[in-house]
């Protein structure tokens, strides 16, 4: 007597959970590569939302001291409720901000100059990053007096050495980098220097 085999084989439910587990990896990487540039773009506005309110603040700083000495505003910006969502205080140092992706931020005050420094922890979205803070500083060549990236050698690391620097509309002349004029490749340049060694990189915003 014959019987008709009912279900599936061993080597057919096989072959479905190998098809479920390349759709499945497919579809965790899609969504994780949405997931980081909706992080970039929440970023972006974070950090453009912060950048407005440093500008807007610091014509009400007052730094008497020396020209080599800095006034660090995280703690007030924290206080007057400046600071945007994503962008907390450093539990370790009240000198520092740090955002979403785990990087250092200090807003800081001159008697002649104000800015904003981001520091990177080495990781491999260091290079969005970069892209993503020099294309919100074009948005501002108007008011800046420049951004540059500055790296720390490994023989000195008291003294950076500038990587690149671009000048706001109203601080470029003929013989300088103006901010209007960057290119992608430009920031490609600047943002591979920081990718290749973030730990030792730093990017300013800097106005007067």
């Amino acid at each position: 007597m014959k019987f008709n085999e009912l279900g599936r084989s061993m080597v057919e439910m096989l072959g479905v959970l190998a098809i479920i587990g390349v759709l499945s990896v497919g579809a965790i990487s899609g969504y994780s590569k949405a997931m980081f540039k909706y992080k970039l773009n929440k970023q972006a506005e974070a950090f453009n939302f912060l950048f407005m309110n440093a500008f807007q603040l610091m014509p009400k700083i007052n730094n008497t001291s020396s020209t080599t000495d800095a006034l660090f505003l995280a703690q007030t910006m924290d206080k007057l409720g400046l600071l945007p969502d994503g962008v907390r205080l450093d539990v370790n140092n009240p000198k520092i901000l740090v955002d979403p992706f785990g990087n250092s931020i200090w807003v800081y005050a001159y008697p002649t100059a104000f800015g904003i420094g981001y520091n990177f922890t080495s990781n491999n979205n260091d290079k969005e990053i970069c892209f993503n803070l020099f294309n919100m500083y074009k948005q501002h060549m108007d008011i800046l007096y420049y951004v540059s990236s500055d790296k720390f050698t490994a023989d000195d690391k008291e003294n950076a050495q500038i990587m690149g620097r671009f000048y706001g509309n109203k601080y470029c002349n003929s013989s300088d980098n103006c901010i209007k004029d960057m290119t992608l490749n430009d920031i490609d340049i600047l943002c591979n220097n920081c990718a290749n060694d973030a730990t030792r990189c730093r990017l300013y915003a800097v106005w007067k």
